[in-house]
């Protein structure tokens, strides 16, 4: 059956710190959902969600700051300010509460919103589940996130063609399927000289990365509203008995298993949105 494409607007808003905002907006009925992208990710990874989710809910899907078509200032890069940057994009666009869903970056965001705004916030997704490393920051876990970091630092951004983009996105993003690397070649690179390049900036992206070895679990404990933790089921980055174990912070907290990998957005969007509106039901009418 083919996708039914739901009907979006791209806007931009600029927030009162200075940082204009580039965002999608799927318009709907309330609660309103917010989608919050990975590290080097950008607002259309969303997309097929958002399709799949038909006319439940009033979407919106950002470019975080350093990413995609939105401002990329000098900053630290932490889950805190990425937060206080949501709290004004929701002011500014006029959201009153909404559920937040994220998927690594993404969800390390909705973490720390969820903590410091419980005003603002319905319900917390975290798509793919939390890193290890924000909840168990031992040596071995903060080395992976620094060579991370480093990797991401290192790597080329621009390229003469095409081509050589997509050979380099097949060597650094082996676990992604033909697909989501031509989606993440469409949305994610513009023109540049003869060739073409990415639209993050590496270095602020490499500074986020670096934050997943910043301990979240004392927001974990602040946190009121729902948590679900919309976990893969052939997840190569979170165990069953770790998402149990990493729930056990939250006041309530839930893991709902869904088909697939980590990068559930990209590789069940059908599945995720299941999910994400199961989760949603479960919070509106408690």
């Amino acid at each position: 059956m083919a996708e039914t494409v739901r009907a979006f607007q791209d806007k931009n808003v600029t927030l009162p710190n200075g940082l204009t905002i580039h965002y999608s907006e799927w318009p709907g009925p309330r609660p309103s959902l917010v989608l919050l992208h990975p590290s080097s990710g950008y607002r259309q990874m969303w997309q097929a969600t958002a399709n799949a989710l038909g006319d439940r809910f009033h979407v919106y899907a950002l470019d975080q700051r350093g990413h995609g078509d939105s401002g990329k200032p000098d900053g630290d890069y932490s889950a805190e300010e990425y937060a206080e940057d949501l709290l004004l994009f929701f002011q500014a666009v006029g959201i009153d509460r909404a559920i937040v869903a994220g998927q690594s970056l993404g969800g390390r965001v909705g973490m720390v919103f969820a903590a410091v705004h419980p005003d603002r916030i319905q319900g917390l997704g975290l798509v793919g589940g939390p890193h290890v490393s924000n909840f168990f920051p031992t040596r071995a876990e903060t080395v992976k996130v620094l060579g991370a970091a480093h990797r991401m630092l290192e790597s080329p951004t621009e390229f003469p063609s095409r081509d050589a983009a997509l050979a380099y996105l097949k060597s650094a993003r082996p676990r992604d399927k033909e697909a989501a690397l031509l989606h993440r070649l469409q949305h994610n690179f513009v023109p540049s000289g003869s060739g073409i390049a990415a639209k993050y900036d590496k270095v602020r992206v490499a500074i986020g990365l670096a934050h997943m070895a910043d301990d979240l679990r004392k927001y974990a404990a602040k946190t009121a509203c729902p948590v679900a933790i919309l976990r893969g089921t052939h997840s190569s980055e979170l165990t069953p008995e770790q998402a149990k174990e990493i729930a056990g912070c939250w006041k309530n907290a839930a893991v709902i298993e869904v088909e697939g990998d980590y990068a559930l957005l990209m590789e069940n969007p059908a599945g995720l949105a299941r999910g994400l509106s199961s989760f949603a039901e479960q919070v509106v009418n408690p």
